[in-house]
């Protein structure tokens, strides 16, 4: 059994640098006990992704990252880092969301992509508010949601939807995710809002579609043709625009701007 007060980051990732090896720079500043569990590789379009496609061998080698990120996590030796990856594929995203999580039945967990970024301030934050909450409690979180040069300044649409963005839990016994996109877990949470959680200067930084090969990945895993193009040219605009009119694949009114 985990100490009951531990904090338990978790990443799953495929190619996630050049985001993934500034993390664990964040982690050591924490005051509180952390672990960060890391699970590498190529998952299958199964279970909350089946909507998805198979993953080219263009962006992995043996299942495997191969911008880098494969070497930094072999050679990341540290006490409280715990890195697993297997050649072969991952039966979905959920497997390797529960082989992270494996063995881990108190203390808050928090999931972290490689692109995502908190302070240690705010993590501290968000342990503190979950650690003496009725296990299966989740936090909700609105973030700065990056398009390139661009950032998303609308809320309740695209990188905004009412059911993203639930990244800690107060863990317990027996808790497990049955999904991770979204994140859903086989216990009914108590969840603490956006509102509440904005207020207390809980928003994160999310370089999700910040560099092109991210938005190459995405054309191809996500099934939407022609996004790369779209990105470029909604790159070039200057100002406020409805994301629509770039990402043919968003349906709603979002808006982004440029970033500063």
């Amino acid at each position: 059994m985990l100490v009951e007060t531990m904090l338990t980051i978790f990443t799953i990732v495929l190619n996630g640098e050049p985001y993934i090896s500034k993390k664990l720079e964040i982690f050591q500043k924490l005051q509180i006990p952390w672990q960060w569990r890391i699970v590498e590789g190529v998952a299958e379009p199964k279970n909350c992704t089946r909507w998805c496609r198979q993953i080219p061998n263009k962006w992995h080698k043996d299942y495997v990252s191969i911008d880098g990120t494969h070497e930094y996590l072999k050679n990341l030796h540290h006490p409280k880092v715990s890195v697993q990856w297997r050649n072969k594929p991952w039966d979905g995203k959920i497997e390797m969301v529960k082989t992270a999580l494996q063995g881990v039945d108190c203390g808050v967990v928090m999931e972290q992509d490689a692109d995502e970024f908190w302070t240690p301030e705010q993590i501290e934050t968000i342990y503190r508010l979950l650690i003496d909450k009725t296990p299966g409690t989740a936090a909700q979180f609105h973030c700065k949601y990056y398009i390139g040069k661009k950032v998303v300044v609308s809320r309740g649409g695209f990188g905004s939807y009412p059911y993203e963005w639930y990244r800690a839990w107060k863990w317990g016994e027996g808790i497990e995710f049955t999904s991770h996109e979204p994140p859903l877990l086989n216990h009914q949470p108590i969840r603490i809002p956006r509102g509440i959680t904005e207020e207390m200067g809980l928003v994160f930084e999310h370089y999700a579609f910040s560099l092109r090969p991210q938005v190459e990945f995405k054309e191809d895993f996500y099934g939407y043709a022609g996004l790369t193009r779209q990105w470029e040219e909604l790159n070039k605009t200057h100002g406020p625009v409805r994301l629509n009119k770039f990402f043919h694949h968003v349906q709603d009114r979002s808006v982004v701007d440029d970033s500063t």
